[in-house]
């Protein structure tokens, strides 16, 4: 495993061969889509209804000048990922480097989104050099992409060592999202306790757990047949002034009954 800088830190730069899902053809049909011409290029997105529309409309807005903006792009690639066209997006954002044409974060984080969706975490990573190269900053949503892609694999101990590597590196700051993301995979895994270590860990750390995080750890420890300590945990949220919602009643009544 390698390691890239990222501003104070390093995260693991895992990188196998992607070469499967490298070039995508493009044998597609090239029907006609609406574009208008200059001066503001205006693309109707709602005309994409399939792979190949998606595709016959990249083609016809990389040869448009002036290009459309990187938004624009942004938009066909979000559309693209909506429609589950994953190695698509891949290859259309290849050829856009290729072409030398700008990116932005949101692209970024589509690609990377992209490859987890196809269970490709490591090769998620070989795009991580390309913020540190166009300057372009890592965010807490991209990394809890990754994160969620890997436990997604089902690597419960990469996925740890990567949000730790990102606490201890200060390499970003935890939301509320990217902890019960990790709450939630070591959940359906069987590890109670550390998913309790993880709560008091937010208790003294800058994120403070809110119901949902409660609600899942609460979720866990009935799931562990640990009714005793749900319930405690119950009251304490409570004595802090969270209010359990039915969510967190439910895990309860759920053992109670089984």
């Amino acid at each position: 495993m390698k390691l890239i800088s990222v501003r104070n830190g390093t995260i693991p730069f895992i990188y196998h061969s992607c070469s499967a899902i490298r070039a995508y053809s493009s044998r597609h049909s090239h029907k006609s889509i609406s574009v208008k011409g200059k001066v503001g290029l205006t693309i109707n997105f709602e005309n994409v209804k399939c792979l190949d529309d998606a595709v016959t409309l990249f083609h016809q807005m990389v040869k448009t000048q002036p290009l459309p903006s990187v938004v624009d792009f942004s938009k066909l690639f979000k559309t693209m990922l909506n429609m589950r066209h994953y190695s698509a997006v891949i290859s259309l954002f290849r050829e856009m480097q290729t072409l030398g044409i700008p990116i932005d974060g949101f692209i970024l984080s589509i690609v990377i989104n992209s490859y987890c969706l196809m269970h490709h975490a490591d090769c998620a990573f070989s795009v991580l050099p390309i913020y540190l190269k166009n300057g372009i900053p890592l965010n807490v949503v991209t990394l809890n992409t990754l994160i969620r892609g890997i436990f997604a694999e089902n690597r419960v101990k990469d996925a740890v060592e990567l949000f730790k590597k990102l606490v201890r590196a200060n390499i970003c700051e935890p939301d509320e999202v990217m902890y019960a993301t990790v709450m939630n995979g070591l959940s359906k895994r069987g590890h109670t306790q550390k998913i309790l270590s993880l709560l008091r860990l937010m208790e003294h750390g800058n994120t403070k757990p809110d119901i949902f995080i409660y609600s899942i750890v609460i979720d866990a420890l009935c799931k562990d047949g640990n009714l005793d300590a749900a319930i405690n945990l119950l009251n304490e949220m409570k004595l802090k002034g969270i209010p359990p919602d039915i969510v967190t009643y439910n895990s309860i009544i759920d053992d109670f009954i089984l």
